[in-house]
């Protein structure tokens, strides 16, 4: 945070504890923020910063999960901010820190947006975003792909053309492309070391549409928040849905529109609700035949069995593209708990925790024809008996 920064901030703290963004802390409070303010105005950034940007966020819309700052709409302007309505009863204006390429931020919420954007981008080679920690205590990054949408993997299931990597970071992530809206990601980092970089590499000749809009969070260390190490996903609710990276469940006998990734090795877990003793993993009907197509010919298999368990397969016939669901005993109380080929059981049920699910694929998808990854559904419960 550079000194203007400090000094804006110290006048929309005013406007905090004046009682103009949200009511007015105590007097104890105040003197706490007061404190942390005057460090903060010296240089001294520390984990206190997370306090400060928690006291200053906003968002334009209650439902769109985008965070700002209330700053002064100059001071917005000035750090390449985007200002998104107004805050402290007109006061200030709810800041975005949007960034593009060649830019960087330390800012624990940060939107990387593609240029143009809302647009579609038309540029080539690499588009880089730089994440600086915002202080010492953070330990963790989120990714959430509120948009991205880039040119599909070609015929072998490798990401060559558009592709997004993340390096800097103390966990490993995975090179992905397609369509990845609405997916997420959490990538380790030492807050000791160097920054973070978040990378979309550019075909010289783009798809006809190319767009993102990547919402970067840093978690702190100590934070509820923070995922359980070895997980690239985590999901905190206990139902929900989980899709492969670039999973679509549409069109598939045409190659051209989605397909599997190649070299997919990460974790998915899920949060174990307090009460909740296991959790079932479900094939979801409502996505038809392609809720799960990881290995073999869908072209060459009968339509009428693709995507249920008699055009699966489990253990050890599973050795190249394949989910691990530890402790697994499917619907007819058969114990696997590794899970292939072009279907899943109606259901698939484990009591070991953590709750955890690993996908794993093989470098080569070319034999592997129409295949779509998977989505699959999870709920946590409480009979386990």
């Amino acid at each position: 945070m550079t000194a203007t920064t400090r000094r804006w901030a110290w006048a929309a703290v005013f406007l905090v504890t004046a009682g103009v963004v949200w009511a007015a802390p105590s007097d104890l409070a105040q003197e706490d923020y007061l404190e942390m303010f005057k460090k903060l105005m010296t240089g001294d950034q520390d984990e206190a910063f997370l306090d400060i940007e928690a006291l200053l966020r906003c968002s334009p819309n209650a439902t769109s999960g985008v965070f700002g700052m209330c700053l002064p709409l100059a001071h917005c302007a000035n750090t390449g901010g985007v200002p998104a309505g107004t805050c402290a009863k007109g006061f200030g204006v709810c800041c975005l820190a949007q960034r593009t390429c060649g830019e960087s931020t330390s800012y624990t919420h940060t939107n990387f947006v593609n240029p143009g954007y809302y647009g579609s981008d038309t540029g080539s080679g690499a588009c880089t975003l730089t994440v600086n920690h915002a202080n010492k205590n953070v330990c963790q990054v989120r990714l959430d792909f509120m948009e991205l949408e880039l040119a599909q993997p070609d015929t072998h299931g490798n990401c060559n053309v558009d592709f997004l990597t993340v390096t800097g970071g103390a966990s490993s992530v995975p090179r992905i492309c397609g369509s990845n809206s609405g997916q997420h990601m959490y990538i380790d980092v030492d807050p000791t070391c160097s920054a973070l970089k978040v990378t979309v590499d550019r075909s010289v000749t783009p798809p006809d549409l190319r767009w993102w809009n990547i919402k970067v969070t840093q978690i702190p260390c100590d934070s509820e928040d923070r995922a359980p190490t070895g997980c690239l996903q985590y999901y905190t609710e206990s139902s929900g849905y989980v899709k492969s990276f670039n999973f679509d469940h549409y069109n598939s006998f045409n190659r051209s529109v989605n397909s599997e990734i190649a070299r997919l090795n990460y974790g998915v877990c899920i949060k174990p609700e307090e009460g909740y003793c296991g959790i079932m993993w479900e094939r979801v009907t409502a996505f038809g035949n392609n809720a799960f197509t990881l290995s073999g010919n869908v072209q060459a298999t009968d339509p009428t069995l693709v995507g249920t368990a008699g055009a699966g397969a489990t253990g050890a016939a599973c050795t190249t593209d394949y989910v691990i669901i530890p402790g697994g005993v499917d619907n007819n109380q058969n114990s696997a708990d590794r899970f292939c080929g072009l279907g899943f059981p109606d259901s698939v049920t484990s009591t070991m925790k953590p709750f955890v699910m690993y996908v794993h694929t093989d470098a080569d998808e070319y034999s592997d024809t129409a295949n779509r990854g998977f989505g699959l559904k999870y709920r946590q419960i409480t009979d386990c008996c």
